[in-house]
């Protein structure tokens, strides 16, 4: 696995083996593609965030800021390790919670992109998503995307409309956003 574009191009992350499974680079690539420009400043929570990938390569494109969070304790100590492998600077924050505790207690910066990618067995999106907007999480413009399984079922809450679906291999990206009016 590898930092595809940007500042970190081609840096080469730690991985651990087992029961763990990493965005690949290809289906990074696509997420970042359908992003663009926007990452460019940005603040972003990587809130299942396991070797921290997502987060490096939205820092290594610009953001400006990244949450990293992880209930594992081998999780954290893997982002710590591709964190100095980057060389990445004071431009983080590494927190160890449940998902629905982090979003409760979130504290600023707001992110911009809230990136969930819970392990595919996980089932509870729908309750994530409303979560997510019921603790005040998801700003009026931010953007929610979640990965999961391509065949899953996933009904956002009312407040949530879906931007865009991207499907690659077994996975699929949803985008999502607060609706105006």
């Amino acid at each position: 696995m590898r930092i595809i574009s940007g500042a970190f191009r081609g840096r080469r992350l730690a991985t651990v083996r087992g029961d763990v499974r990493p965005t690949g680079d290809r289906l990074r690539e696509t997420l970042f593609d359908v992003i663009g420009s926007a990452v460019a400043g940005s603040v972003w929570l990587d809130a299942f965030a396991g070797s921290g990938a997502i987060g490096l390569e939205a820092i290594s494109r610009g953001a400006s800021f990244v949450i990293f969070n992880d209930t594992s304790r081998d999780a954290i100590r893997l982002i710590e390790k591709n964190l100095e492998i980057c060389g990445v600077q004071g431009e983080y924050r590494i927190e160890q919670k449940d998902v629905f505790s982090l979003l409760r207690s979130l504290k600023p910066p707001a992110p911009d992109f809230i990136y969930f990618d819970p392990p595919y067995e996980f089932g509870r999106y729908d309750k994530l998503l409303r979560k997510a907007v019921d603790f005040g999480a998801v700003g009026p413009r931010a953007v929610v995307i979640l990965e999961s399984f391509k065949k899953a079922t996933v009904e956002p809450p009312e407040t949530l409309e879906t931007v865009k679906e991207v499907r690659s291999g077994d996975s699929c990206l949803r985008f999502y956003r607060r609706k105006t009016g």
